[in-house]
């Protein structure tokens, strides 16, 4: 897996914070899984393979709160 402290890029950073305020809690039992799969397909493309929509959303929350660089 990726680096714990790993800032994104500001595009990075704004496209997973979309995706991550679209997607549900899964706790919410929501049928919307398809706001799952597009958090998953971002954090694929970031270098992270969650198991699961709660790993999913732990990761997300984790790289959104180290914020964003504009080094790259």
């Amino acid at each position: 897996m990726a680096e714990e402290k790993r800032k994104l890029t500001r595009e990075q950073w704004d496209r997973l914070n979309d995706q991550f305020q679209r997607t549900p809690d899964p706790d919410e039992g929501s049928s919307a899984s398809g706001e799952h799969y597009m958090l998953n397909f971002i954090l694929n493309k970031l270098g992270y393979h969650p198991m699961s929509r709660r790993e999913a959303i732990k990761i997300a929350e984790r790289l959104l709160s180290n914020g964003w660089s504009d080094d790259e």
